[in-house]
């Protein structure tokens, strides 16, 4: 496994405190879309729900990640400012 950049592993840190801050099933359901690679449906089937419920739960995770912070600018910037 290659070395992450001091950048990387505080965006890295960011996700997976996103992550844990998801509902247990919308957090389950996006990680098996998205490292285990499952369909809507296979979801569906393993846990009793809907295509339309997996879809929901994931767009619920995927609303978490949206809510990150995004990277503030250096402070720098200001004095570029007129």
């Amino acid at each position: 496994m290659p070395c992450l950049s001091r950048t990387e592993r505080r965006r890295l840190c960011k996700f997976e405190r996103a992550v844990e801050r998801m509902e247990p099933l919308d957090r389950e359901i996006f990680l098996a879309i998205r490292v285990d690679e499952m369909s809507y449906r296979q979801l569906a089937n393993k846990h009793g729900i809907t295509p339309q419920q997996v879809e929901q739960h994931f767009a619920n995770a995927l609303f978490v990640l949206m809510q990150m912070p995004t990277e503030k600018p250096p402070d720098w910037w200001q004095f570029w400012r007129w």
